[in-house]
């Protein structure tokens, strides 16, 4: 039997919001969209309204969420994760969780016991395994690849990978 996350009630307009988000899209390109009639000085509080909705803390998070549930399907720029098996070293793979979990670069660091700084290393060499250019496509690249579980995303998803086994939203993939 194929296990379900719970589907998302987001409606259109807070859909296109995160893909947005997800293709990091500067303030002035999402208030030009017609369709979520923002001002750009309305953008800020929208993304924070997202947040609540989403039960995200972070953009990184609310990137990981939205491709659990099939809403970003795809990184902006190809890369190495989504087409070759990466096996992270463990320090890593517990950045990139910790990541998709909504922690920030510093309560990482303090997690870790090491400098902000160090942290900033990690995240450099992170990208680098994933072949990706920032921290939001890691984000996207280790769930889509399935390098992180959903429950490091949300702790109530099921602690598997997202697969085909997995149908985002309640839908079938």
């Amino acid at each position: 039997m194929a296990t379900t996350l719970p589907a998302h009630n987001l409606p259109e307009r807070d859909v296109r919001l995160l893909v947005h988000i997800a293709a990091e899209s500067q303030t002035r390109t999402i208030a030009a969209d017609p369709a979520l009639t923002l001002d750009p000085s309305e953008v800020d509080a929208a993304v924070r309204a997202l947040f609540t909705a989403t039960s995200t803390r972070t953009v990184l998070q609310l990137a990981a969420w939205g491709a659990a549930h099939g809403i970003v399907t795809s990184t902006t720029e190809p890369c190495t994760a989504l087409t070759t098996a990466v096996q992270l070293p463990r320090r890593l793979q517990r950045v990139l969780a910790g990541w998709v979990g909504g922690r920030t670069a510093p309560e990482l660091a303090a997690d870790f016991g090491v400098s902000t700084a160090t942290m900033r290393g990690y995240g450099r060499d992170l990208r680098s395994w994933l072949g990706v250019r920032n921290q939001v496509q890691a984000s996207i690249a280790a769930v889509l690849a399935g390098l992180v579980l959903l429950s490091d995303i949300d702790p109530t998803w099921p602690a598997e990978p997202l697969n085909r086994a997995i149908t985002p939203c309640g839908h079938a993939a």
